[in-house]
């Protein structure tokens, strides 16, 4: 109404002829409507609402990125700490110190059976 508020006022002091002569000339009311509303929406819609929600959406974005590269990284570590404890419990605590006899046996010069290496 308030866009066609001042044709009303027009159209009380006009004659039957003038007002059907107007009306054949006039375009539509949606026609003002589209061009008094609807282009300034889409216009700010375009240049201003738009790019915000591009920069906030990518902000978005790159905070899901670090985060699940924080937990990518933590499951590394978890992972890496748990095939440290597998490899500990599979080798058990003999394990170790035969290890050790058999590399100082090696050095010394003996085989497994305890006699001296032929030369």
């Amino acid at each position: 109404m308030f866009l066609v508020r001042n044709r009303f006022k027009e159209v009380k002091i006009m004659s039957d002829e003038e007002l059907l002569v107007k009306l054949q000339e006039t375009k539509h009311l949606f026609s003002d409507f589209h061009d008094y509303v609807v282009v300034p929406a889409i216009n700010f819609w375009k240049n201003s609402a738009l790019p915000y929600i591009y920069k906030e959406f990518e902000k978005t974005v790159s905070r899901f990125r670090i985060n699940v590269l924080k937990i990518e990284a933590w499951l590394l570590k978890l992972t890496n700490y748990i095939r440290g404890k597998r490899s500990a419990q599979c080798n058990g605590n003999g394990s170790q110190s035969q290890y050790w006899k058999d590399v100082n046996d090696f050095k010394n010069g003996l085989n497994g059976n305890g006699d001296k290496k032929p030369e």
